[in-house]
């Protein structure tokens, strides 16, 4: 196989927009990230884009226009006579904006078409090493050791590998695989606002390296905090058991805020709103106590399948981790039945502990033996 080429190289000369088709000027790796996807279920019916910009090759000065779907044709409405426009559109530079958020502004190409009578779907074709700039600081805090975030990069690459294409292409990419998403579904990823020279530094200084087992690129699991031990992948998520992420005791996570134990009381009332039932009962808990089967009424959930539940329905800083003891309370006096929930940790606990990589990095581990750690049997090699 071919060593793919990683250098980050200008747009000007990569690609040429000639007689409307798009043409890639110089063999690189790309990845499609589905933009705006952390709003679920909302769609994305209007956008602002804030120049300049070019837009289909046509430069466009500072000013702000409005960008929305009618009829399955893009409107852009702003200074000058409105432009109605049938296909994709591609962007390069400027500023992009939904009715409810943030400004954000990305590397790459941004591709726009109509999905639907009024919806607006955005691809960010970006290259690899382009996008883990902007992701690697919505990951892992930018001021923690370099090895840490060297660490992080590795997984990020490692991560984006199977989605990696040739490189963009006029029509919309007509695939069985779903994007890469910017939302914590893959990895959050925010765009130039959010890149550092730290984390910059990290994803250099790794250009071109992932974590393999056997030769092949591991299934990436991270999260913040796990309290002292992680778990293996096929008790928290389904089989096949990993032999790399088959759980390691951690000690250089205590720092975190996390690390706990912390307790939180959930009323009657409130369980029922979230799960349908009050009436809970831990059944299994795997050794390094993370509940794997738990009773809700007459329904049967995973420790992970009960702690999303209650995130999405209570908010997710009620119960952060997956790591949990609970107690029935009786009621006292002007007080509602409870369950009282005690937990170590934030996160699913399965693979790298964040803040148990800080903890190595601070006592003088590079990043390949903090990933060696966390992920046994495995090797920083050079993607290929």
């Amino acid at each position: 196989m071919r060593r793919r080429q990683l250098a980050v190289m200008g747009l000007g000369s990569l690609w040429a927009l000639w007689g409307g088709s798009l043409q890639a000027q110089t063999a690189g790796d790309w990845l499609a990230v589905e933009l705006f996807s952390r709003w679920g279920a909302e769609p994305l019916t209007q956008l602002e884009l804030s120049g300049p910009f070019v837009l289909n090759q046509q430069p466009f000065p500072a000013g702000i226009w409005k960008l929305q779907v009618h009829r399955q044709a893009l409107i852009l409405s702003g200074p000058g006579q409105p432009r109605r426009y049938s296909g994709s559109l591609w962007l390069q530079g400027g500023g992009l904006r939904p009715a409810a958020g943030e400004e954000r502004r990305y590397r790459g190409l941004i591709q726009i078409r109509p999905s639907g009578p009024e919806r607006l779907h955005l691809l960010n074709w970006v290259q690899l090493e382009d996008y883990l700039l902007a992701l690697v600081p919505g990951e892992m805090p930018a001021d923690w050791p370099a090895a840490a975030l060297q660490a992080q990069a590795i997984l990020a690459r490692t991560l984006a590998v199977p989605h990696l294409r040739p490189a963009p292409r006029r029509e919309w990419p007509s695939t069985p695989a779903r994007p890469l998403q910017d939302s914590t579904a893959h990895q959050f990823y925010g765009g130039l606002a959010y890149e550092t020279a730290a984390t910059t530094a990290a994803v250099r200084a790794t250009q071109g390296q992932i974590l393999t087992h056997a030769g092949q690129p591991v299934e990436v699991l991270f999260h913040s905090t796990c309290g002292g031990h992680t778990s293996a992948n096929q008790d928290i998520f389904a089989p096949p058991a990993r032999p790399y992420l088959q759980g390691v005791s951690c000690e250089g996570c205590r720092a975190s805020p996390f690390y706990g134990p912390h307790s939180v009381r959930l009323s009657r009332q409130e369980l029922e709103q979230a799960l349908g039932s009050a009436e809970l009962e831990i059944l299994q808990s795997d050794p390094w106590g993370r509940p794997l089967r738990i009773r809700v009424g007459s329904r049967l959930f995973t420790g992970q399948e009960f702690v999303l539940h209650l995130g999405q329905t209570l908010g997710w800083g009620i119960l952060p981790s997956n790591r949990f003891t609970l107690k029935r309370l009786e009621p006292k006096a002007g007080q509602p039945e409870s369950y009282l929930f005690t937990y170590r940790g934030a996160g699913h606990g399965v693979g790298l502990c964040q803040w148990g990589a800080r903890g190595l990095a601070e006592q003088g581990y590079t990043a390949s033996p903090i990933l060696n750690h966390y992920f046994p049997g495995t090797q920083v090699t050079p993607l290929s």
